[in-house]
């Protein structure tokens, strides 16, 4: 097998001098990637047969991840490249990807012109039929016949859905879910027909859109497929997606404020950001699939196996002009959600806090929200969220409160610095994170004020998208045993750093007429617990686990392919909190919890989608068709109905710093939705009730 030379990892200016025929600007871009990933990532595979094996398997799912394209004998014969494609990586050489994808070009002819053929003829409606729901567990087609067959299942489908669509559009009804309705009657031959060529639309967009891809798009495709095998956070941004990157990071883009990525052929939600039109909107969540995108009230776009870059400029567009989104929960129920364009508002993203008193209780239960980790580095005096928080718990303190709740669900990160500032508030000193660098050096993060802002009973809530700088946080407050972390899963479980590499300044003047090159960005560094065990991978588990509609999903660091494993490191001596909260802390939420009736109807929602997640298809009779989605329409309705109801809470905001903002009518309206949204949230209801637990209150 072939291996990396030494000289390989010496000063890219090699490259100018060993390989001056290179002018095709692929291989230049494939032969600096290399470079890069083997002298840069943390952990780099072997150049071996299972690392070419492993590149060759993802290459092909994310090619046809539906399986609607390559039949078997396909597969087979791609598969000579199976083991010789880290040989053609170190040859700066893309055979595979050339030839897959002329491959794939004419099946994409072949099956456009047999979808056309079906959409023409009768589909069956009222026929037993069924789609087989899990494409990754699906064998590829052993022959056109049989692929054929494939195609008219999931044309039947789509058009189904867009016939219940008009069928709720015609009876005047809401298309999201969460509504109550009645069932539907059945559709006559002016929705059926209509069903059919808005089917024929959407797909000879889909297809259009395939056609034109250029060469760069797949080698692309390719070149990031070889950096995820690495691990999933490892990528490869071919130029238009590098540009993309750098402007997400400056918030000043007007959209939706989604952070998008592929996914097995589908758009899926990456993270919400904080501010954003989509975070002030409250519907779009992390994991879901976008699966179409309308211009207001104009006919959706099909948006199933494009690219991000197709995705974005659909969904982005000028403040003030509304996008409607067609998406899948993870659960499986689909809806529509309507954002109003708009730009990041910067302060949403900030630190509040409230006081929280449950009824006919003297307990007062401070409340601190952090939906990210901001810190301003291009200003001294800019504001940052270790110094936002020590500001709110002053404020708390001064309200006497009995104990506090930290809330980090859906908080993604940030800033490392404030992550270790902030555990400082609640210990005296010592250390809070290791980072473990590729030399295998490991460098101690620590908070050397022996100040204590805050030294009373804590609560850290999480939830699956806490991660990252939340992560690192919860990790140590629960190893200095300083508080108790409560959360609705183990959190996602990221531990790594990532740092992106310029081609354009890795490759100097020595490819200066084929600039743009993209760029890429390594895994670099790995994070530990004080105690030793990587976030990676497992996250931070609860020490209280709350069950909600997320529960048990596949989801998190552990559901992505090639993710780095956990390991671990030497613990590290701290001197750990000595105020412990009371022995018995857990069995008193487990009796609350079991007799809360919000959380009993969370249970029976997950025994029934637990029932439907392990269903392996889906009807495509008419009758049967329209029969599944009410039943799953009137579960998402009832756990619709369950977030709206209140707590017996009374909350009380705290005023911001800036006075004169604070009488401003937005800025009170603002105050009020959140006042009423805490209000209604049973899983800080119980958080509360945890603190009292620990503070000896009732």
């Amino acid at each position: 097998m072939f291996r990396f030379p030494l000289i390989f990892l010496l000063a890219f200016a090699v490259y100018a001098s060993a390989q001056p025929q290179l002018r095709d600007k692929e291989k230049v871009i494939t032969n600096l990637e290399t470079f890069v990933l083997r002298k840069y990532h943390y952990q780099p595979p072997d150049p071996d047969d299972a690392f070419s094996r492993k590149v060759f398997d993802l290459f092909l799912k994310r090619l046809d991840p539906q399986k609607r394209f390559f039949l078997k004998r396909d597969v087979d014969s791609l598969s000579r490249f199976r083991d010789s494609l880290d040989d053609q990586l170190q040859l700066d050489r893309y055979d595979f990807c050339e030839v897959a994808d002329a491959l794939l070009a004419l099946r994409i002819g072949e099956a456009r012109a047999t979808a056309r053929e079906i959409l023409k003829g009768d589909l069956g409606f009222d026929e037993d039929d069924s789609l087989f729901l899990d494409p990754e567990k699906q064998e590829y087609a052993k022959s056109p016949e049989e692929l054929r067959e494939r195609w008219t299942r999931l044309l039947k489908f789509q058009a189904l859905n867009r016939i219940e669509g008009k069928l709720r559009e015609a009876a005047g009804k809401d298309t999201t879910a969460g509504k109550k309705t009645k069932p539907l009657p059945p559709p006559d031959t002016s929705i059926i027909h209509e069903a059919i060529a808005f089917t024929a639309r959407n797909l000879d967009r889909s297809f259009a859109r395939m056609i034109r891809e250029e060469k760069l798009d797949r080698v692309a495709l390719y070149l990031n497929t070889v950096a995820n095998v690495y691990d999933p956070h490892t990528e490869y941004f071919k130029p238009q997606a590098h540009d993309e990157f750098d402007l997400s990071l400056t918030g000043k883009l007007e959209g939706i404020g989604a952070v998008l990525k592929e996914d097995d052929g589908y758009i899926k939600v990456v993270s919400i950001v904080p501010g954003s039109a989509s975070w002030r909107q409250k519907e779009l969540k992390a994991e879901d699939k976008i699966l179409k995108v309308a211009q207001g009230a104009d006919e959706p776009v099909d948006i199933v196996d494009a690219s991000v870059e197709e995705a974005v400029k659909l969904i982005r567009g000028k403040k003030g002009t509304e996008v409607r989104l067609t998406v899948q929960e993870p659960g499986g129920q689909t809806k529509v959600i309507p954002i109003v364009r708009d730009v990041v508002i910067v302060d949403e993203s900030y630190a509040k806090s409230a006081v929280l008193e449950p009824l006919n209780s003297k307990r007062k239960i401070g409340y601190i929200f952090l939906p990210v980790f901001y810190h301003d580095f291009n200003h001294s005096t800019g504001r940052n969220s270790a110094e936002d928080v020590r500001r709110e718990l002053e404020k708390l303190k001064a309200k006497n409160v009995d104990g506090i709740i930290l809330d980090l669900r859906n908080d993604g990160g940030g800033s490392l610095d404030d992550a270790i500032d902030m555990a400082g508030l609640f210990i005296d000193y010592g250390p809070v994170v290791q980072v473990k660098s590729r030399s295998g050096r490991i460098e101690v993060r620590e908070d050397n004020d022996p100040a204590v802002v805050y030294g009373g009973p804590l609560v850290v809530m999480v939830n699956t998208f806490s991660a990252s700088a939340s992560e690192i946080l919860a990790a140590a407050m629960q190893d200095y045993n300083r508080a108790i972390i409560v959360g609705t899963d183990t959190t996602w479980g990221k531990g790594t750093v990532q740092m992106v590499q310029d081609l354009d300044n890795t490759a100097g003047n020595v490819a200066a007429d084929l600039k743009p090159l993209g760029a890429v960005k390594p895994t670099m560094q790995k994070f530990y617990r004080v105690s030793g065990g990587s976030t990676q991978l497992r996250g931070v588990a609860p020490d209280i686990l709350l069950p909600d509609s997320y529960t048990e999903l596949d989801m998190g660091e552990r559901s992505m392919d090639y993710p780095m494993p956990w390991d671990t490191i030497a613990a590290l001596d701290i001197h750990k909190w000595k105020n412990l909260p009371p022995a018995d802390f857990k069995s008193r939420s487990s009796k609350r919890i079991a007799a809360s009736p919000y959380f009993q109807q969370v249970g029976e929602f997950l025994k029934r989608r637990e029932i439907d997640r392990k269903r392996k298809y889906t009807s495509l009779k008419m009758t049967s068709y329209m029969e599944e989605r009410e039943r799953n329409r009137h579960e998402s309705a009832a756990l619709d109905s369950l977030q709206k109801k209140n707590t017996d809470m009374k909350v009380d905001p705290l005023p911001m710093i800036d006075a004169i903002k604070a009488a401003d009518s937005l800025e009170q309206e603002k105050v009020k939705s959140w006042k009423e949204s805490l209000g209604k949230d049973f899983y800080l209801r119980e958080a509360v009730d945890i603190v009292g637990d620990w503070a000896g209150k009732k």
